[in-house]
């Protein structure tokens, strides 16, 4: 997929059908993950461990679906895919990395400290 795809709806009809269905397939595979979560209690360990990762798998599929941003776990709003995570992201989170990554990186530029900054990480969102 291209580097720089946003998904963003004009027509509000449209936009309101595209948020609901996102939010059904979250709740959908939220109910699953805790259904898998519920046959999972006092299984022996590698029935246990086989469920778990089906627990994974699921979530982490969500996380990297258009459904939800792995942000702020919002399904309603217009979507910036990051090629280089492999991720969606909503617009307001990517413009919210964009912004830290800038900020940090002039007071690193000036010989500043920033403390728990992932550079290689917010860069991917320029």
């Amino acid at each position: 997929m291209k580097d720089k795809k946003i998904i963003a709806y004009k027509k509000e009809q449209t936009r309101k059908i595209a948020f609901n269905l996102r939010g059904l397939i979250a709740k959908a595979v939220m109910q699953e993950w805790s259904r898998l979560g519920e046959r999972q209690k006092n299984k022996p360990t590698l029935e246990y461990i086989k469920i778990g990762n089906k627990r994974s798998d699921l979530y982490l599929a969500l996380q990297a679906s258009i459904c939800i941003c792995p942000g702020c776990h919002q399904t309603d709003g217009d979507m910036a895919y990051n090629a280089l995570l492999k991720h969606w992201f909503c617009t307001q989170c990517v413009q919210g990395y964009r912004d830290f990554y800038h900020k940090n990186k002039a007071i690193l530029d000036q010989g500043g400290f920033v403390g728990d900054f992932d550079e290689d990480f917010h860069g991917t969102f320029l």
